[in-house]
């Protein structure tokens, strides 16, 4: 089951400016991200899912997803 990347955030229940925080960005750089996480880079999407303690395939490989595996 895939899952959005403000639902991954939701669920460990951190806020954008700290998940911004953790990852080293401006919390609109990640806002961006979070609306379009094609756009993240990949060692930035690898940090993300180390944070909400995810696979990356769970938010960045769904169905709607552009990238490819």
């Amino acid at each position: 089951m895939a899952i959005s990347a403000k639902q991954a955030r939701l669920r460990k229940e951190l806020s954008q400016k700290k998940v911004a925080e953790l990852l080293g960005v401006h919390r609109q750089t990640y806002m961006k991200w979070e609306h379009n996480a094609d756009e993240m880079p990949v060692g930035k999407a690898k940090e993300f899912c180390k944070i909400v303690n995810l696979p990356v395939d769970e938010i960045f490989f769904s169905p709607g997803s552009t990238l490819s595996r």
